[in-house]
Parts: structure tokens; sequence; C-alpha cells
């Protein structure tokens, strides 16, 4: 027989037993591990972002190098034609500009015809180890692409862009090769941190083969990570110790959770059913839009309310949120600087690559009639030398958001193609608005007057135009190609400068009038 006091006092210790066993359980298997998986996943994505942040490093200085490496004047250097080149060109204000410490070009023999390297406020000759590696480099820096890569170099560590030295707007012939360089210091790494919101420092040279590779995907949480980037020789070129922000990961117990199950262990049932139930529920849906955004790979913010107000859900909500706001802001701005010149503050010529091909698939499915200009600054070279390359990095940009006003429409863009050269692709439903386009144009430029007394085309700044104009688009274009497209508007720029130059050729693409290499003057300048 049981007394009340006993009955009550053997449920209860098997009430909190049972209650203590069953949280214990819970924490074990469920909401130990999703808070593990959250910090790992934090882990990874901050790692990810490492990665992301140096590849957008690379990926300028691929733009930088290839911009240089597309010029005539590099190209007539590598053949021998432009011994000034060089000293005009590659100045401590050029290397400071770029944050450059070392340059090299080389002809098509691999054979070294220039090696600067920047050390304080001097420009040197290139070190014996730079110019030993320059000569052993893998085919992978001498190749028709731009390509770039980290290289540990006796002991220490430089990001190396290499391109092709080709004329402006072409891709052949190759007369050579150019190298710019940057060592990486911690210095350098504190300045990406700073940008990508990461805590790192460089491990110092030498690596060991067996280092951890950062591209690999992550199965622990730590507070401190050691990784490195392999080469194409898969040996570790860069290695850094990356501080996670969310430490060494949740705790299996803590006295936080010990009091809780204390303090759960001494509440009725029934409320303790209540309380659980206004926890669970949010939790629950939290845990299920993680799920789901784990799933599709987008973030979503917690918008979930409870009839009682929880500080420490609203908390975690609120955190999580500015987390997601946070991220959707770096994914927008490095996603901006990728597709956008520096110089300019237009697209680049890899968003016009994507504009291109998205304009091109547009009109195989539907009858659009679109205009691809090509636009040249007229004897940009005379202008840089006479007037300074600060002066002409202005005039650039002037060019440059001049030609981007005149992209109107929301499908219309103005792109910087490469060196002094711009690209637009515009609509134009007939011959009437191709004329205007090409006025508005000229006239857009004509209205910035910058004054150019060296050159042969007028006393102002002027640029000569190619159009290749694809009327009532449709399938017919699949036997063309959008390098066709391309190509018809570079030989009507051609054409434009070798008719005296301010002036615009038209090339017409349609399914009536076969592609030919001969386009057709738009207008002389003196009918403008």
């Amino acid at each position: 027989m049981f007394t009340i006091r006993q009955l009550y006092t053997v449920i209860a210790v098997i009430y909190t037993l049972l209650l203590l066993v069953g949280i214990i359980t819970m924490r074990v298997l469920w909401f130990f591990p999703a808070e593990y998986d959250d910090a790992l996943a934090v882990q990874q994505s901050e790692v990810n972002g490492l990665i992301s942040a140096l590849a957008l490093k690379r990926n300028q200085l691929e733009a930088v190098t290839q911009d240089y490496a597309a010029w005539d004047d590099t190209f007539e250097y590598a053949a021998g034609d432009n011994p000034e080149y060089t000293d005009e060109n590659f100045i401590t204000d050029t290397f400071d500009a770029q944050s450059l410490n070392a340059v090299v070009i080389v002809n098509p023999d691999s054979d070294i015809l220039y090696g600067g390297f920047y050390a304080g406020e001097d420009i040197h000759a290139l070190p014996d180890e730079l110019a030993e590696w320059t000569r052993l480099a893998s085919n992978e820096f001498f190749s028709n692409q731009v390509t770039s890569g980290f290289q540990t170099i006796n002991e220490r560590i430089y990001l190396i862009a290499s391109s092709p030295i080709t004329p402006t707007g072409e891709s052949n012939p190759i007369g050579g090769w150019l190298l710019f360089m940057q060592a990486i210091d911690n210095n350098y790494l504190t300045v990406l941190a700073e940008v990508a919101r990461l805590n790192m420092t460089l491990k110092i040279p030498p690596y060991s083969v067996d280092s951890v590779n950062l591209k690999m995907p992550i199965n622990e949480v730590m507070a401190i990570r050691q990784g490195c980037l392999f080469d194409d020789m898969k040996h570790p070129s860069l290695c850094v110790n990356l501080r996670h922000s969310n430490g060494s990961g949740p705790q299996m117990f803590s006295s936080r959770l010990l009091l809780t199950l204390l303090i759960f262990s001494l509440i009725p049932a029934a409320l303790f059913l209540t309380l659980l139930n206004l926890l669970i529920d949010p939790i629950s849906k939290a845990t299920k839009l993680l799920e789901r955004s784990n799933s599709d790979h987008t973030l979503h913010p917690i918008l979930y309310t409870t009839p009682v107000r929880i500080l420490e859900l609203r908390q975690l909500r609120n955190a999580y949120n500015e987390l997601v706001h946070t991220i959707r802001q770096q994914q927008a701005r490095l996603e901006q600087l990728s597709n956008t010149d520096r110089l300019t503050n237009i697209p680049n010529r890899r968003a016009f690559d994507e504009a291109l091909e998205t304009s091109w698939r547009r009109m195989l499915r539907h009858s659009h009639s679109v205009a691809l200009v090509l636009v040249d600054i007229d004897y940009f070279k005379r202008f840089n030398d006479h007037y300074g390359h600060q002066t002409g990095d202005m005039a650039l940009h002037q060019v440059a958001q001049a030609l981007h006003a005149c992209a109107r429409r929301a499908d219309e863009m103005a792109s910087r193609f490469g060196g002094e050269e711009f690209a637009l692709i515009l609509l134009a439903d007939d011959a009437r608005s191709l004329d205007a386009i090409r006025t508005r144009l000229h006239t857009a430029i004509s209205n910035l007057h910058i004054p150019h007394g060296y050159s042969a085309a007028g006393k102002e700044l002027t640029v000569s135009i190619g159009i290749a104009w694809v009327k009532d688009s449709g399938q017919w274009l699949e036997s063309i190609g959008k390098e066709e497209w391309l190509r018809a508007a570079d030989t009507a720029l051609y054409e434009a400068k070798a008719a005296g130059r301010n002036t615009s050729m038209l090339q017409v693409l349609s399914e009536e009038i076969p592609l030919t290499e001969s386009p057709v003057l738009s207008r002389l300048p003196d009918s403008l």
C-alpha cells in the first residue's frame, strides 16, 4: 500500500528520470546534431567566403593583366618595335596603382624581354628566383588564355596572372605573354579579411604536402582551421590559419542546459507540455526553413511568431535574419565587383559576354532587331602619350559614362570591351532607329568636349563606331553564331577607322542578306 506522498514521490522521481532521459536523448540525437550541422555550415560558409575572396582577387588581377596585354603598344614591344614602352608604362605609379610587385614580359619562345621588380620606392631588375621560375613555368601560364594562380617561390607566396599578348580586339597572333605578380603577406590578407569579414593569418612556407585542401568539404567543427590552396602540380601554394566566428562550435552539455533540466524537472507535467509546445513549434519551423534553405541553396529569413514572446527565440530569429541580410549583401557586392570594370564603373568584358549570350539566345527564340556596336576612341595612344595616363583614365571614364547613358532600356547595355574599346547591345527596330543610335552615340561623345590636340580626326576627342545590325532575328541565326555577329561589328569598326575615323560603319545581318566583309558607311562626319 502506497501513501499519496509515496506515490507522488515515486511518480515525481520516475517523471524526473524520464524527463532527464528524454531531454538528454533529444539533446544527443536531435538538438546537438542540428546545432553541430549549423555550426559546420557556418564554418563551411566562411571557408567558401575565403575561397571566393581569393578568387575575386585572381579575377581582378587577370582583368588588369588582360587589359595591358591587349594593348597594341604591348604587342609592338614584344615584337621589338616599341622599346620605350616599358619606361612609359611600368613606372612606380603603375606598380602602386595595381598593387604589383613584379612585371614580366616574355616572347613566344618564353625568353624574358622585360622584368621589373618593385621594392619600396624603386623598380629593380627581376630577382633570380622569379626569373628562374619564369623560365621553368608550366604551360598553364603560357597558354592562349588568361590564367592566374598562387605560387610559392623561394619561400615567398605570389599571386601571378598571365595573359597572351595580342593586338587590340584580336585573339591571334600571340606575340608573347605578360605576367603581373603580387606578393602575398599578412598585410595583403588583412585587407582581404576585412572585405570578406574573416579572421585569418598567413602560414609561412615551406608547406607540407599533407596539408589540408581548403576546397575539400569540411567535416569537423574547430575554432582554428589550417588549410591550403594547391597549384596545378598538386603542391600547396597558399596556406592560412582561419579563426572561425563561431569558435569550436556547440557543446553537448553546458551549465545553462543543466539548470534548464533541473527547472523543467520540478514543474507540473501540464505546464511542461505547454511550454514544450511553445518552444518546439518555432524551432521546428525554423529547422524546416533551414532544411529548405539547404536543399534549394537559397537563404530565407525566419518569419515565425509565437503567442508568448520568448526573448531567446526572438534573438535567434533576429540574429539569423541579420546574418541572412549580411550574406545577401556580400553576395550582391561580390557579384557586382566580378561584373564591373574598376576603372570606368560600367559592366566589364565578362558581363558583356554574358549579355551577348543572353541576347543571342533571345534572338534565336523570338524575332528582334538588335544592334551590336563596337566603339573605339580615335588616336587614344596619342592622347595618353601627350596628356598622361591619369588624364587618359579620366577620359575613358567620361566616355564610358556617356556611352552607358545611351543604353536606356532595361535589356540594353554598354560595357568596356578592352583598352579604349567599348561594346554596346542596343535595340533598333528599323533603319531610322539605327540612325538615331549612331547619332546619339556620336553626339554623346561630342558633348563631352574633351580636347585632343594630337588627333588627326578633329580638335576634340572622337570615336569610330562599327555596327552589326541583326534585322528580324530567328532560327536562321543558328547557321551564323554570336561569334560571327561580333566579328561583323569588329569588321565594321575596322572599316570605320580605315575610312578616316570619327565615323561609323554598318554591317547588316538578315535572312535575305548574306554576311559579307564589306560594311557600308552610315554617315560621314561632316553630315552630323
